[in-house]
């Protein structure tokens, strides 16, 4: 990818191979008024495997404390679906009752996902209960485990935990079969060096087990992405996003820009055709009817767009004098606005950019003709788009 990023950067160098895992059928779900139809789920899942994503969770399959007959069927025909690369997870959030978890475990054999995951709350009265809560994630790793299975064991609101306790079943769950232990800034309450530290007691933790430690954050105090990053500096190599930062309360991590930011900052290779992202986002504005906020970074519609003459003007002679990497790379692309604070030299610029022609007669009108259009009030975004037509409609008043 070209780019130009400070040379300030600090390095960042990832334990292992990057996993990345969109969590967007699930939490995507879980953002207020959002609810998909089977043929999207089924759209997203296609495009997401297209772009290059290594993992998806799929739909929640409990119902209280039934299984979600209904969700099961969903989540067989996500797992049967034609792919490329892409590993699907199923998830179990209710892990108080052994006999129907391991009912619920059987159930989702049938599907034959890649991945089976439980959840544990690392919340204890005792040590009575800290025993019992360990046992469980014991024989729950062993039960998926023997189904030749790959096994995560989640562990809820971890950030919030006894680092003690966080490190007593970190290692209860690599020495079982897990072969993935994620921890859950449940409510996001972590500031980045408090999930890298976390982060690194786990590893510590199991530094004798094959595991690979995962990493799930969220957006409460808007520090989801950053959270994210001090997860791989911390060792987690499976990184949870949502698509567009989809999710409960705030939203989670945004897997767009965790994949933009590893890729952009830092040069590191995700996998990711990067060249889909956009339109994986605008799939998933679409089919959530949430709208991509216009200035949200790589995907907004004016993510790259100047209004002021100067950048104008420096943009067209040199790509990166005012942005870091070219939109081109993922499908974008970049915009002027049309406003008072543009020149009658930029808007001769741009306008020979698109082979219009504009005499020092005109411009002064076209400029008087953009300030008012555009004036406080109006509402109205003009860009470089809408140069043809505004060219047109001065000629037109001329003749």
């Amino acid at each position: 990818m070209e780019r130009s990023v400070s040379p300030y950067n600090e390095n960042l160098a990832p334990s292992g191979p990057l996993v990345l895992c969109d969590v967007t059928l699930r939490e995507g779900e879980q953002t207020a008024g959002v609810s998909f139809t089977q043929e999207e789920r089924l759209g997203l899942v296609q495009r997401l495997d297209e772009a290059g994503i290594q993992q998806v969770q799929l739909y929640n399959t409990w119902h209280g404390n039934q299984p979600d007959e209904k969700a099961l069927e969903i989540n067989a025909g996500l797992c049967a679906l034609p792919r490329r690369q892409i590993k699907t997870e199923v998830l179990n959030f209710n892990t108080t009752d052994m006999t129907r978890l391991k009912q619920m475990i059987d159930l989702q054999a049938e599907a034959h996902p890649d991945v089976i995951h439980a959840s544990f709350s690392l919340k204890a009265a005792g040590e009575n209960e800290l025993c019992e809560r360990e046992r469980k994630i014991r024989e729950t790793a062993e039960y998926i485990a023997g189904k030749n299975i790959a096994c995560n064991i989640s562990l809820l609101d971890s950030t919030r935990s006894d680092p003690r306790i966080l490190q007593r079943m970190m290692g209860a769950a690599a020495r079982s079969g897990a072969s993935r232990v994620r921890l859950a800034d449940t409510v996001g309450v972590a500031s980045p060096g408090g999930i890298q530290n976390m982060c690194q007691l786990a590893c510590q933790s199991a530094a004798s087990h094959p595991v690979i430690l995962g990493i799930h954050t969220h957006n409460d105090f808007g520090l989801g992405l950053a959270d994210a990053l001090a997860g791989i500096r911390g060792g987690a190599t499976l990184i949870d996003g949502s698509v567009n930062g989809l999710g409960e309360r705030c939203g989670n991590a945004s897997l767009i820009e965790i994949i933009m930011t590893l890729e952009g900052l830092y040069g590191i290779s995700t996998g990711v055709q990067l060249s889909k992202l956009l339109e994986l986002s605008h799939y998933v504005a679409k089919i959530s009817g949430i709208p991509v906020p216009s200035n949200a970074p790589f995907v907004g519609k004016y993510a790259f767009s100047d209004s002021l003459a100067a950048h104008i003007a420096l943009s067209l002679q040199d790509p990166f004098a005012v942005e870091g990497i070219r939109p081109e790379t993922f499908g974008g692309r970049r915009l002027a606005f049309l406003s008072k604070n543009i020149t009658e030299d930029v808007l001769q610029l741009l306008a020979e950019k698109q082979h219009l022609s504009l005499s020092k007669e005109e411009l002064p009108r076209l400029y008087a003709m953009i300030c008012q259009l555009s004036a406080p009030g109006t509402g109205t975004v003009l860009t470089e788009d809408d140069l043809p037509r505004l060219a047109a409609a001065i000629k037109e008043e001329k003749a």
